[in-house]
């Protein structure tokens, strides 16, 4: 059962992560072509292109996270939050020996760093919030970081009550939607705040 899981957990993450990626560049290629860039950045949005790369980045990891947690139906080991049971950090964290097995293996493990994970994700969007509000964003910008920063809480809230209510399938079905919603407000936030380019075809 143990070799079953292991193989279920790899491609699920395989197959999760290349289809993700391969829908971020069809996504981001689609807007280089339908909404080019037509503005150059000051200092200070360059600096908010940077955090929202970072977001980004840190999204498509929760992902990836994420598809170990189904893989190996971490999800139902702890059905309480914020605590693991009556314990903040769960007393079989490090489990397995060698200990880098347990990012993989252990369900604990893997539950425990998917949330991590998701809490380190809402902090970082939050901080672009925050850091958005004094500047003078491009519109359609504007509009991608008040998103993003809806949906990041919407994302978390969505993940806390599949755990609450026992990893229902429909409802971690839409959790996983809401992290591909997640990423591609990123892409897009990214995209409204990049570099001037020049339009590849005439309107």
């Amino acid at each position: 059962k143990q070799w079953y899981q292991r193989r279920v957990r790899d491609r699920l993450a395989a197959h999760l992560g290349s289809a993700f990626l391969l829908y971020l560049t069809m996504f981001k290629t689609s807007l280089q072509i339908l909404l080019p860039v037509d503005h150059s950045l000051s200092p200070a949005l360059q600096n908010l292109r940077r955090w929202g790369g970072g977001v980004a980045g840190l999204a498509f990891l929760t992902a990836l996270s994420g598809a170990f947690v189904a893989g190996l139906d971490a999800g139902l080991v702890y059905n309480s939050y914020p605590k693991f049971g009556d314990q903040w950090i769960p007393s079989d964290l490090i489990a397995f020996s060698p200990k880098w097995k347990n990012v993989f293996e252990n369900t604990t493990t893997v539950q425990f760093d998917h949330r991590l994970l998701g809490h380190s994700l809402l902090v970082a969007i939050c901080a672009v919030w925050v850091m958005s509000r004094p500047l003078v964003l491009p519109k359609r910008a504007g509009v991608a970081v008040t998103a993003l920063m809806g949906m990041g809480w919407m994302q978390v809230a969505l993940g806390v009550s599949t755990l609450l209510l026992h990893v229902p399938t429909w409802l971690a079905a839409t959790h996983q939607q809401g992290s591909l919603v997640l990423l591609t407000l990123a892409t897009w936030l990214q995209h409204e705040l990049g570099k001037k380019r020049i339009k590849m075809f005439k309107r």
